[in-house]
């Protein structure tokens, strides 16, 4: 046949057509195969971290009197939709006693009362992970949870705080697993799918035993998914919710009043969420990269095409019908396309199947190549391959034949289809690229998907028709080099060649964007993951009685570089999500970029450490107070208050020592020296006056007030300095009052016998105080810019907030931050050390953590156990930042890697192949010029720039184009749940550099070896 001796006879062009197709092919089917998996990978990965809560459908009912059948009977009713093996595990029947029992742990001492509740199980207990021992069958046989201390055949004196109070004797049997699935519903399903909260697992027993001893609580039917759940079974999961919902308005189910608990839901919608932002990152890389693989396909054609334009114009000299001629023309290249097409699809899965693991870890999902996506995407590939082929052999087929006499192949000049077809690519990629810059978001498909080949094709039709207009003008003029004499004449005779480097362009823009994007969205992944944690390692610790948090961190790193004190509050929202740290050291200790609070650390600390004065110091045992002129208080809101009964109210000052603040009471107030009972003031080794006031017990909270002249305060029968006397050196305290006018108040003002105050209460419940002016009140707070505020009235910038110990406080917005350490945009952030002068630290509503740098974490827990503080916890930034790394979004944004490379590759293959195919051409040059004089190496030199300075044009083009791209979608890729941490500069010079180099390295060989076959002699010794 004429195809196969056309092959045999010239093989370059089949096999560069049958490796475009493969590699187009290669690039059509990695996306979506790479994509599944990432679902996959996101699906499995959510439901691992949801829990057995958060996988579970829990249907419970109250237990009517003596009837735990028919509630049983009701929740199994509901459950019974979620059922199939495919999606679920075996429901787990279990009932609880709603009543708390306790028992005396045997053989402790000192004794230990241990709170419980009693479970009966209707599943088989070995299923619970049954340790030891045998199932429980009666009411008074039970499981113990293993590690609780309690070991089989021990018996237990149960008390149940029910009505009537019922005391049990109970035998322990055996001891279950209370980590195990079973094991965990039986050990607390009120807690784990009711109300939460902590406490010792369950003591279980049997259903039938839990019934004889007609307990009143609830029983549960709780089912959970399977593990190896998969995407296509996610639909049939969503309507096992539904049906499961809609079982609780059935008449079994609304008789015993079942409810169903469950946060399926909410998996569904976080796992939706990542899958569609990862197909949105996928798409950008795949649908240029499949729309640059049709085009490359296309001029390779075009090129295969005018070097045979002359055979082929000889079957229409030689009359052949118009059927012959096409098959002529189209059999070798038709063939060649499909057979690397079916070859392509082979190496595509197979390269797939190699890079899932890679990109996902070991624990990766299969690839599934025979999905509808899959196939789709390769039945496009070869069905746009033999689009691009059609047409661009067409033009070549249809060259006129006084052209071909001339053996000119194709227009020297920009046709009018051409002129027309690269002024709509520039109008099309100028609105795209406008459609884009306007779209807050690229969030589906559109146009934007599109960004990086519309910069990509704007630049290169720029500059492909600056290069052919400064080729022209220099071509009418003597050549000043051999080389230059190539690229000119080359360019001069076919333009079309330029052609080859808008590939190019387009190849190095999706690959320089694509890396860009990947490295971009693990950079923001780390960067938020080291936001939210706030260190290098955080360990969650417990400080020792009468031991100074601050002060025990600061002695066991006494440089101030490795360790650092941190108190939070992030359960609530708003300024409810507070972190106090030692702002001295968080420059040294913290991975918190200083660029995320929009200032430096300096500022930062003086704006939450301001200057004050001197404290009030104390040290002794014992304080005194000198009252004088005890009476009504001053002032006109005075007059609306009763003066207030002095048996009523007390003297109270608050002093803080190393361990927090201590309460000292005075006594009742009266004219006369008040002394603190012995040992009540903590201060043998110095404290701080926090606040002096008053504190009323009466019982029916009159609104009260009361004036006196503080003449005196000594300590020890030492006085302290009548400086202290001066009523400048004091403030009215706000403290924990929370309401802006109204609250308790104090007027402070000069008496010639000393200090005079005024205190108000108009609640009757408050304590009105006074407070040295040491400490900052409101408390400086810097807050996140999302944080909603509710302003203090009467206080400039001043917010109602949280103290260290969970009471309202009033904070003083000194700025707000992009994103701050731990609770980012939604929170507040204060200095510990400030805040402890302003609230209680010892209060129960912070947690305590000590931030490390990075290798100190050995170092530091020795120290901080020789300081008295134990840790309980340990968190490090490298876990956290891989959990971040494995986020859908991130790795949508690593698929782009590979498909980026094949398209790359395919770019490269264009560019040898367009040698391999001109080759002849080349060749016959090569000859010209070896005949006038020229020597070899020069030869081969400028044979070489002339592929090669081309390339490397397109190759800094695209580099330009990619980087534009990139700055244009980074803000607008759904690269992260939450815009916080700022972004930052999307563009990294050493990704683009190293890409660009690398580009130019490869076309660089490829020149080599293409001006290595342009150069070879003949044997005869010319050119051949």
């Amino acid at each position: 046949m004429f195809w196969s001796r056309s092959i045999r006879r010239r093989p370059a062009a089949a096999t560069v057509l049958a490796l475009l197709a493969l590699v187009a092919t290669v690039v059509s089917v990695l996306a979506p195969l790479l994509l599944r998996a990432v679902e996959q990978a996101n699906l499995d990965a959510t439901i691992r971290d949801a829990g057995l809560g958060g996988t579970s459908i829990a249907a419970s009912a109250e237990i009517p009197d003596h009837q735990l059948n028919e509630a049983e009977g009701a929740v199994v009713a509901t459950t019974a939709s979620a059922s199939d093996a495919r999606r679920w595990l075996p429901g787990v029947v279990v009932a609880e006693s709603s009543a708390s029992a306790s028992y005396v742990v045997p053989d402790q001492r000192p004794q230990q009362t241990r709170s419980v509740q009693l479970a009966g199980l209707a599943t088989d207990c070995r299923k619970a992970g049954l340790s030891d021992g045998h199932c429980p069958s009666g009411a008074d046989e039970v499981l113990a949870a293993a590690g609780s201390d309690v070991a089989t055949g021990t018996r237990l004196r149960v008390t149940v705080q029910s009505v009537p109070e019922q005391v049990l004797t109970l035998r322990v049997v055996g001891t279950y697993d209370p980590d195990s699935r079973v094991g965990r519903i039986a050990a607390g399903a009120g807690k784990l799918f009711g109300s939460g909260g902590d406490g010792d697992p369950d003591l279980v027993m049997s259903l039938g035993g839990f019934e004889e001893l007609a307990l009143e609580g609830n029983v549960w039917s709780v089912t959970t998914l399977a593990p190896g759940l998969r995407l296509d079974e996610v639909p049939a999961v969503v309507e096992d919710v539904r049906a499961t919902n809609d079982a609780t308005l059935t008449t079994t189910g609304a008789d015993s009043a079942v409810s169903v608990q469950q946060r399926i839901d909410v998996l569904v919608d976080r796992v939706a969420d990542g899958n569609d932002a990862a197909t949105v990152i996928v798409a950008v890389a795949a649908l240029q990269a499949i729309v640059l693989a049709w085009f490359a396909q296309g001029v390779a054609a075009g090129r295969i095409g005018q070097a045979r334009a002359a055979e082929w114009g000889l079957t229409r000299l030689r009359g052949l019908p118009a059927r012959r001629r096409l098959v002529t023309v189209l059999a070798e290249p038709v063939i060649a396309t499909v057979v690397g097409a079916a070859v392509g699809s082979v190496v595509g899965f197979a390269l797939a199947a190699a890079c899932v693991p890679l990109l996902l870890g070991a624990d990766a999902p299969a690839v599934e190549p025979f999905r509808a996506p899959v196939l789709a995407a390769l039945a496009a590939s070869l069905l746009g391959s033999l689009v691009a082929l059609v047409v661009a052999s067409a033009r070549a087929a249809r060259v006129p034949l006084v052209d071909l006499l001339r053996r000119v192949t194709e227009p020297r000049t920009l046709s009018r289809t051409g002129a027309v077809v690269q002024a709509v690519a520039v109008i099309a990629a100028v609105v795209g690229i406008a459609a884009v810059v306007t779209q807050p978001r690229i969030s589906g498909p559109g146009v934007a998907l599109l960004a990086p080949t519309l910069v990509a094709v704007l630049l290169a039709v720029v500059a492909l028709r600056v290069g052919v207009a400064v080729v022209r003008r220099r071509a009418v003029q003597p050549a000043g080099s051999l080389t230059e004499l190539l690229v000119v004449r080359r360019i001069a005779r076919t333009p079309s060649v330029l052609t080859t480097a808008v590939v190019v362009v387009m190849g190095v823009a999706l690959a320089v964007s694509s890396s860009q994007t990947a490295v971009l969205a693990v950079r923001l992944a780390d960067d938020r993951a080291a936001a939210v944690l706030g260190a290098a390692a955080v360990l969650d610790v417990e400080v020792g009685a009468g031991r100074s948090f601050v002060g025990s961190v600061r002695d066991a790193d006494p440089d101030g570089r490795s360790a650092m004190a941190v108190e939070t509050t992030t359960s609530g929202s708003g300024v409810g999500r507070l972190v106090a740290l030692d702002s001295t050291r968080l420059a040294a200790v913290s991975a918190w970029d200083p660029a995320w609070g929009g200032r430096d650390v300096a500022a930062l600390e003086r704006s939450l450490r301001p200057s004050g004065h001197s404290p009030l110091r104390i040290t002794g045992e014992r304080l005194s107070i000198t009252l004088a002129d005890v009476g009504a208080p001053d002032g006109t809101a005075a007059q609306t208050l009763q003066t207030a009964d002095q048996d009523d109210v007390d003297l109270v000052a608050v002093v803080q020592a190393a361990d927090g603040w201590h309460h000292v009471d005075l006594g009742g107030v009266r004219a006369g020296t008040l002394t603190s009972a012995a040992g009540a003031v903590p201060c043998s080794a110095g404290c701080r006056l926090v606040w002096l006031g008053l504190e009323t017990h009466d019982s029916e909270s009159t609104p009260y007030g009361l004036g006196a002249t503080v003449t005196a305060i000594d300590v020890d029968g030492r006085a302290v300095s009548s400086s202290w006397l001066d009523p400048d050196r004091w403030r009215d305290r706000i403290g924990e009052n929370s309401l802006p006018s109204g609250g308790p108040s104090a007027t402070i003002g000069a008496h010639a016998d000393g200090l005079g105050v005024s205190w108000l209460d108009p609640t009757g419940q408050g304590s009105p105080s006074i407070a040295p002016w040491d400490s900052p009140e409101p408390l400086p707070a810097v807050v996140g810019k999302g944080t909603a505020l509710q302003p203090f009235a009467g206080v400039r910038d001043g917010a109602l907030g949280i103290g260290l110990n969970g009471e309202s406080l009033v904070l003083r917005v000194v700025g707000r931050a992009p994103a701050l350490p731990r609770v980012l945009g939604d929170g507040a952030l204060v200095d510990l050390s400030t805040a402890g002068r302003v609230t209680d630290p010892r209060g129960g509503g912070s947690t305590h953590e000590v931030w490390v740098a990075p290798g100190a974490t050995a170092r530091v827990t020795a120290a901080l156990r020789t300081h008295g503080i134990t840790v309980t916890g340990h968190r490090t930034l490298a876990d956290a930042e891989r959990r971040a790394e494995r986020a859908a979004p991130v790795l949508g944004a690593l698929v782009g890697l590979p498909v980026a490379g094949a398209a790359l590759a395919l770019t490269l293959v264009v560019v040898a192949g367009v040698g391999v195919i001109g080759a002849r051409t080349r060749r016959e040059d090569a000859r010209v010029l070896r005949t006038a004089g020229f020597g070899r190496r020069a030869l081969r030199r400028s044979l070489l720039l002339e592929t090669f300075l081309p390339a490397a044009a397109a190759t800094v083009v695209g580099a330009i184009a990619g980087t534009a791209a990139t700055l244009l979608t980074a803000a607008r890729l759904p690269l992260r749940a939450q815009a916080l941490p700022p972004m930052g500069v999307p563009v990294g010079p050493v990704t683009v550099l190293v890409v660009t180099v690398s580009v130019l390295v490869v076309a660089f060989a490829v020149s080599v070896l293409v001006a290595r076959s342009g150069a070879r002699p003949t044997r005869d010794g010319g050119a051949r």
